[in-house]
């Protein structure tokens, strides 16, 4: 099908990994489509096209126990209540011991005392005003602050016009002094998903000229192989393109697929995963894998076989394709250890991305505003679950009592 569909080889084919991929299967999945030539490769929703480059311009810098140092927390496009429960309790915890939390997006609940800023980022501009009359009683704090907190989450990061949006984070960070100094780095991205951090650390992100190629909406790709997503949007996938999809629950993937491969869930297989702080994370198999469903990676291996000798991957056990993981980022060594610091090259790396934001580029007025709509349906797993069914019901039915 490959062969067929794809005269120009690497360049007519596409990869997209869903939200549940295992680091094992996107390390494998990146090197088969590099050695058939293909540097497409996105991980679903609009965070793809990330920059991997800068490991601290992805992470949460100052850490899940970070909440606990930090004397002021401003939130950017981000609902922890749906995004991250744990570190949500966390900030309320921080919150009732006195420390201020700010608002800049959707006003929202999040179960403790919130100070809503605005709906835009244009509500930043006071808390770096140099002028003495504060219009907040949070700006004010925020000014004299010692260890700010900024968290932004998917409400940015899976905005249309997200470069715009992180390109006035950016010099709003440059410009609050002490968010970032040399004992303290409060700048921090928040994450709504299992794979993103993973699949970021592997440089499972697409080549510049890929990125143009898709923006541009040429060379559409011809071949595309779906990794667990069913997620995406339907430009993502071009009608007519031949779709390989590798999973499980048979959801829109599996719907679209010309083909379809079973994969295991991260319940039925060893994995490793990355938390938003960039801890590495194992997961171990908890019943056996229904049917003929595989690990993903070992799929993949048994694909790269069957292709031919040059695309053949050079690790065939469990212990050979995590040494190579090791070899791409050296901290998947250290399963369960907590992350070193990431260098801080952003004064950099924000002056490399602002170069590729247009200069008169303007954000879309429209509050920011977390994706996540059904807290208990986010993932293909979840959305099949008749327990979250009934979760779901019960929330409707208590909102409209």
């Amino acid at each position: 099908a490959m062969a067929e569909r794809c005269p120009e080889g690497g360049r007519d084919m596409k990869a997209i990994a869903g939200k549940l991929a295992d680091a094992e299967s996107l390390v494998a999945l990146k090197d088969l489509m590099n050695r058939l030539g293909c540097e497409n490769l996105t991980t679903e929703s609009q965070v793809a096209g990330l920059s991997a480059d800068v490991r601290s311009s992805y992470l949460m810098n100052s850490q899940i126990a970070g909440v606990d140092e930090a004397d002021c927390i401003l939130l950017i496009g981000s609902n922890p209540r749906k995004e991250s429960p744990v570190l949500n309790s966390r900030i309320r915890k921080a919150n009732y011991e006195g420390v201020q939390v700010g608002i800049v997006g959707e006003d929202v609940d999040l179960t403790f005392a919130t100070a809503h800023l605005g709906d835009s980022l244009a509500s930043l501009k006071d808390l770096v005003s140099s002028s003495k009359k504060a219009s907040s009683a949070f700006a004010q704090t925020f000014k004299q602050a010692k260890k700010p907190m900024v968290i932004v989450g998917p409400g940015v990061l899976q905005s249309a016009d997200r470069d715009v949006l992180l390109n006035e984070i950016h010099a709003f960070v440059e410009a609050a002094k002490t968010v970032v100094s040399q004992e303290w780095n409060g700048y921090n991205i928040l994450h709504d998903a299992a794979a993103r951090v993973g699949a970021l650390d592997v440089g499972f992100v697409p080549s510049l000229r890929s990125e143009e190629v898709e923006k541009k909406g040429k060379d559409k790709a011809k071949f595309v192989y779906l990794l667990g997503a069913d997620d995406w949007s339907e430009e993502e996938v071009p009608e007519g393109a031949f779709v390989v999809y590798q999973g499980h629950h048979g959801d829109l993937g599996a719907n679209r697929a010309d083909v379809v491969l079973p994969g295991a869930a991260f319940t039925e297989k060893p994995g490793l995963y990355v938390n938003s702080e960039g801890r590495v994370q194992a997961a171990r198999r908890a019943v056996p894998p229904v049917g003929e469903a595989r690990d993903d990676w070992k799929i993949i291996r048994a694909l790269s076989e069957v292709i031919g000798e040059d695309a053949t991957l050079p690790y065939s056990d469990l212990g050979g394709v995590r040494a190579r993981l090791a070899q791409v980022a050296p901290h998947f060594a250290s399963v369960d250890v907590a992350p070193e610091q990431p260098m801080w090259l952003n004064g950099q790396y924000f002056g490399a991305f602002a170069s590729k934001v247009k200069k008169d580029a303007k954000a879309a007025k429209k509050p920011l505003r977390t994706p996540i709509e059904n807290f208990y349906m986010t993932d293909v797993i979840s959305r099949a679950s008749r327990a979250m069914a009934k979760a779901t019901q019960a929330r409707q039915q208590g909102l409209s009592a």
